[in-house]
C-alpha cells in the first residue's frame, strides 16, 4: 500500500499533498521537513498540540465493495489505490478530495467537539460523533434491528464512539448522549480535556471512568508491527489517549495522565520498552496511583511471559476482548532494584593511606595503557605489572592481617578472601 503524510506542504504560491511508496519513507519525509524548520531539539508542547490537531491521517487503499467519498459524495474507484482513507476515522475520499475535507477526524478535546455539545442541569455530555455511510455488509440498525448502509449510495450513520449503526430515519429516535461503548471504562471522553496550562501542555480533568487508559506504543516493536497496534487503539479509544513511544517518549503521555487518582497503562512492545515506562514513572513518582499491563509485541518479552501476558501478539483485530481483560485483571506486586557495586578497601595499620594511593595511581595508569594504546608491547607490559602490582599489595594486606592477633575473627575471614 502507498502510504500519505496528513500533513500537506505549504508554499507561498501553492499547496502540496506528498505521496510515499512506503510508511518508513513517509516518516522519513516528515522528520526532514522537521529538521529543516530547526525541530530536531523538540519541545515536548509541540508534539502536545500536533497530537491533538483533528487532522485526518491518510493513507491509499483499494476496496472490496462499493465505497462513497464522504467529500463529494461519488463512488470511489476500487480495482487500483486511488481513494484515500483515514487511519482512525475511516473517513473516504478521492486523491483530489481529500485536500477540500475539514480537520474534523475523531474528536479529542472538548474545543474539537464544537458547537455539538450537549449541556443541561447536569453538566456537559459528549454527543454521538456520526460519520455517514461505507458501512459493512453485517449492519444493522440499532433502534429497528434492520439491515442498514447501501452498496448505491452514501447513506445511514456510524458513531466512532459506541460504534451504534443507525439508519437515516431511525436517528432521532436514538438518544443523543453518547454512552461510549464497550471500551467506556477505559476512554477519556473529550469533555475531559479542557484547559491548557500555561507551558502548553493540557490538563485533563477526572473523566467519568474511574481508571482511564493510557496506552505507549512502540512502533518499531515486532518489524514495524506497531503501527498497526497504534492505528486500532486510536479507533477504539480517545486519539489523545494512545501515544507512540518513538515519537517523545512515554513523558508526554504520562505528563498529561499525572493529575488522575488512578490511571492503567498498557506498554505494547518489548521489555526494553515496559523498562523504559517503568524507569520514567520512578522519576514522577506516579507509581503508586497507576497500574501497568505489557501486549508484548517482538521477541524477548520474558516480563510479558512471567506476568501472564504470553509471549507475542500480532493480531490487532483481537484488541477490544485484550482491553476487556485489562478492565478485569489483576494486579501484582512487582520489585524494581538498582544494583550497585563497589570496592571498600581497608586501611590497615602497617599498609598506610600513601602506599594505598600510590598503588591506586599505578593501577589506574596502566589500566589507562591497556585501553588506549595500539602497541601490543605496551599492553602485555602494563598487564604484566598489573599482575605484579596485585600480587604486592595483596602479600602486604595479609601480612598486616597475620599480625592482627588480637581480633583471630577478622584475620580469618580477611585470609580467606587474599587467598580467592
Amino acid at each position: 500500500r502507498v502510504f500519505y503524510s496528513n500533513r500537506p506542504v505549504i508554499t507561498p504560491f501553492r499547496k502540496l499533498m506528498l505521496c510515499a511508496e512506503s510508511r518508513k519513507e513517509m516518516e522519513d519525509w516528515i522528520s526532514a521537513l522537521k529538521s529543516v524548520q530547526k525541530w530536531e531539539t523538540y519541545e515536548a508542547s509541540q508534539f502536545n498540540m500536533e497530537h491533538f490537531s483533528g487532522m485526518h491521517n491518510w493513507y491509499a487503499c483499494s476496496h472490496a465493495r462499493p465505497t462513497f467519498c464522504n467529500v463529494c459524495r461519488e463512488a470511489l474507484p476500487g480495482v487500483t489505490s486511488h481513494g484515500l482513507s483515514c487511519e482512525v476515522c475511516k473517513f473516504k475520499a478521492h486523491k483530489r478530495c481529500a485536500i477540500r475535507s475539514t480537520n474534523n477526524c475523531k474528536w479529542t478535546t472538548l474545543a474539537s467537539i464544537g458547537n455539538d455539545i450537549i449541556e443541561d442541569e447536569d453538566g456537559v455530555s459528549m454527543p454521538h460523533q456520526w460519520l455517514e455511510g461505507n458501512l459493512p455488509v453485517s449492519a444493522k440498525c440499532v433502534v429497528c434491528d434492520r439491515n442498514c448502509g447501501s452498496v448505491r449510495r452514501l447513506q445511514d450513520w456510524r458513531c466512532l464512539w459506541c460504534k451504534a449503526i443507525v439508519h437515516n430515519s431511525c436517528k432521532e429516535q436514538l438518544g443523543k448522549v453518547c454512552p461510549l461503548g464497550q471500551c467506556k471504562v477505559s476512554i477519556i471522553p473529550p469533555t475531559a480535556l479542557n484547559s491548557i496550562d500555561s507551558d502548553g501542555f493540557w490538563k485533563a480533568t477526572s473523566p467519568s471512568c474511574s481508571s482511564p487508559l493510557l496506552v505507549l506504543v512502540n512502533s518499531k516493536s515486532g518489524d514495524n508491527q506497531g503501527v498497526k497496534f497504534l492505528r486500532r487503539f486510536r479507533q477504539l479509544l480517545n486519539p489523545a489517549q494512545v501515544f507512540d513511544l518513538m515519537n517523545g517518549g512515554p513523558q508526554l503521555g504520562l505528563r498529561l495522565f499525572q493529575k488522575f487518582e488512578t490511571f492503567r497503562i498498557l506498554v505494547c512492545g518489548g521489555d526494553g520498552s515496559v523498562g523504559w515506562v517503568l524507569s520514567e514513572l520512578d522519576k514522577l513518582s506516579l507509581h503508586k496511583q497507576c497500574q501497568l499491563g505489557v501486549l508484548p509485541l517482538g521477541t524477548g518479552n520474558d516480563l510479558a511471559r512471567v506476568l501472564g501476558w504470553g509471549g507475542l501478539c500480532d493480531d490487532d483485530a483481537q484488541l477490544l476482548q485484550i482491553l476487556e481483560k485489562l478492565e478485569r485483571a489483576t494486579t501484582k506486586m512487582l520489585d524494581r532494584w538498582s544494583v550497585m557495586t563497589y570496592e571498600v578497601v581497608s586501611c590497615l595499620n602497617d599498609v598506610s593511606e600513601i602506599q594505598i594511593t600510590q598503588y591506586a595511581d599505578s593501577v589506574a595508569t596502566h589500566l589507562t595503557k591497556i585501553l588506549d594504546s595500539d602497541k601490543h608491547s605496551d599492553v602485555i607490559s602494563s598487564a604484566q605489572f598489573l599482575c605484579g602490582t596485585v600480587n604486592d599489595f595483596v602479600a602486604e594486606v595479609g601480612k598486616a592481617y597475620e599480625r592482627a592477633t588480637e581480633n583471630k575473627e577478622e584475620a580469618d575471614a580477611m585470609a580467606k578472601k587474599v587467598n580467592l
